[in-house]
């Protein structure tokens, strides 16, 4: 009797131990599945928070708002049904010029740790969701909360626009299109700003500048194809280096001048033809003679120097220095503090072919300022770039200009006797946008006027196809895409507002991807 009593006693104890192990094993398989479970909401979640703090970050542009910045963050989450509550939307929002935090409840809250110099696009996105176990709750666990943080960034953008002050720079200001006339006078005009079309170029390069960039973040920089000073010569020039001050930028764009070389007779390219004192005496009383009745210096065009055609020059006489404008651009990405994260873009606005250039990178090596006969001019004749030989048409003291390849789909390397400016400026644009052995920077070019189309020396459309190849083709290699922008012509100067949208649109298509 007493061994079945303790027969059924432990057949009850073993009753005990299965059923505390069944628990045990159901909370194994419910840590395992549930657990599981955790790991894969929270990489849905992290992922919903990484692409909703990128999604906030593109709204993060000039007039913006904090609001802006958190419902983007807010609609993202909830259109990928993330389930997500509690988000928390941060920026630095410290005045970058004073300092001050702005406490403003717009829906976004102060970090100083994304407070960085230069100034970055940056904003942080928090949130939480509830998970729900299934097995868990069989020991008590019923949910947890789960959270996630993403720090998300738009691309700042560092520009440098690229601006022809040629003496086509002024052809509209009087008289015909086409060509210098007395009007034209850039000596005069310069000082007058009513230089045409440079002063609408200028006041709609300022427009696209101040609607597009977003100061501090974005930076600006300002190239000129000549110098902008007085009796200068053709090579190029930054009145302004990169700048996140709307201010600078501004002023630098307004006292953009159109080229003033020295009044003829010159040893090297383009002069100002003016009226001498023995030119109006010999004028007599010939109405038909522009000296007649002028004062000296009286303005009558762009010239050719007598010296250019007698060989004193080795590069073309018009002062379009487009590829000495773009390696000098180049030059601003690389100048500290330096920006690798940010979009590099140039932007090119010529009126003609390329004409003049400049000696480096490629002369090796640059030949060095010196002026042994006190002119005022370099005695090297490269200092200004390059001129093909007379093995096509008439010899070059017949030509004027005379540098300009017949065939601009034609390239020749340097050392060829028919490497001339547009040869040189398809060099240097293959450097600035390669994106394996060059810097990868997105170039846009704009042709204006009729001079890009139809030139009347060599190829009448050379200056076309030259900005086609830069801002398309430029930097292609075996294998190899460059990061291309576009090109675009105007016949005038009204026709860039839509050409600088154009631009905009792309420019940000780009850095919110």
């Amino acid at each position: 009797m007493i061994n079945k009593i303790l027969r059924k006693a432990e057949k009850g104890q073993a009753i005990v131990i299965i059923a505390v192990a069944m628990v045990g094993l159901i909370a194994m398989v419910g840590l395992m599945t549930d657990g599981g479970l955790l790991l894969i909401e929270y990489g849905k979640l992290k992922r919903a928070i990484d692409s909703a703090s990128v999604a906030s970050a593109a709204q993060f542009r000039k007039g913006f708002s904090g609001a802006d910045l958190a419902s983007a963050a807010q609609d993202f989450l909830r259109l990928n049904q993330s389930d997500a509550v509690n988000i928390v939307v941060s920026r630095c929002k410290a005045d970058p010029n004073t300092g001050v935090i702005d406490n403003t409840a717009d829906g976004t809250i102060h970090d100083t740790t994304l407070c960085t110099t230069p100034r970055r696009k940056l904003l942080r996105v928090e949130a939480t969701r509830t998970v729900t176990f299934g097995f868990l709750r069989v020991i008590g666990i019923n949910s947890t909360t789960i959270s996630a943080a993403s720090v998300g960034e738009a691309a700042s953008i560092d520009l440098v626009m690229v601006l022809d002050t040629s003496f086509s720079m002024a052809y509209e200001t009087s008289g015909d299109p086409q060509k210098s006339d007395p009007g034209d006078d850039p000596a005069l005009c310069n000082n007058a700003r009513t230089c045409q079309p440079m002063e609408d170029v200028k006041a709609l390069a300022w427009d696209f500048v101040n609607e597009t960039m977003f100061f501090p973040y974005d930076r600006v920089a300002v190239v000129t194809m000549t110098s902008q000073s007085p009796n200068g010569f053709r090579e190029s020039e930054t009145p302004l280096v990169l700048s996140d001050d709307p201010i600078e930028v501004r002023t630098a764009i307004e006292n953009i001048r159109v080229y003033e070389p020295p009044e003829c007779e010159t040893p090297y390219g383009t002069c100002r033809d003016t009226c001498t004192a023995a030119e109006i005496a010999a004028a007599g009383s010939d109405t038909g003679n522009p000296c007649y009745g002028r004062s000296p210096g009286y303005y009558l065009g762009e010239k050719c120097s007598a010296r250019f055609t007698q060989g004193y020059d080795r590069s073309s006489c018009g002062s379009s220095n487009i590829g000495g404008a773009l390696y000098r651009a180049s030059g601003e990405f690389t100048r500290d503090p330096k920006r690798e994260d940010s979009f590099w873009v140039v932007i090119v606005i010529a009126g003609g072919p390329a004409n003049a250039s400049s000696p480096m990178p490629f002369l090796n090596p640059a030949p060095a300022w010196s002026d042994a006969n006190s002119d005022g001019y370099p005695d090297h004749p490269n200092y200004f770039g390059f001129c093909p030989s007379s093995t096509w048409g008439p010899p070059v003291s017949a030509i004027s200009p005379p540098c300009r390849d017949a065939d601009a789909d034609s390239r020749h390397a340097q050392g060829n006797v028919a490497y001339d400016a547009d040869d040189y400026a398809r060099d240097v644009a293959d450097n600035v946008a390669d994106p394996v052995d060059g810097q990868g920077i997105t170039i846009f070019t704009i042709g204006l006027g009729e001079l890009v189309r139809f030139t009347t020396l060599g190829d009448p459309d050379a200056g076309e196809k030259l900005l086609e190849y830069i801002a398309e083709t430029a930097g292609d290699s075996t294998g190899v895409t460059a990061n291309h922008g576009f090109y675009s012509y105007s016949p005038d100067a009204a026709g860039l507002q839509v050409i600088f949208g154009k631009i905009a649109e792309n420019i940000f298509t780009r850095i919110a991807q």
